[in-house]
């Protein structure tokens, strides 16, 4: 597969704002294309999708119950600043 002149315009007009006047443009969206029609050959129907790159497993824990955890209210306690509806004030940083 080939890019065309017109496709090589519209792709440095609207997408990458690169100037369209560059035969090196054109030579460099060819060859990326023709590696991706190269890695589009290949079969990969054994291949098992990658969900992480990493052989960690999850580190998230199970919920726990336990009445030696701090209730919500007694968090809001620990705060100096002022507590509005449940929640912690703190100074606006938008204006």
């Amino acid at each position: 597969m080939s890019i065309t002149q017109e496709q090589i315009k519209k792709i440095t007009k609207n997408l990458a704002k690169l100037p369209s006047n560059s035969d090196k443009i054109e030579h460099d969206l060819n060859s990326i294309i023709w590696y991706i029609d190269i890695l589009n050959e290949i079969d990969t129907t054994w291949v098992i999708p990658t969900i992480s790159v990493t052989k960690s497993k999850s580190t998230l824990r199970d919920d726990v119950e336990s009445s030696d955890l701090a209730t919500p209210t007694e968090l809001l306690k620990c705060s100096s600043n002022k507590i509005i509806a449940g929640q912690i004030a703190v100074w606006s940083i938008m204006k």
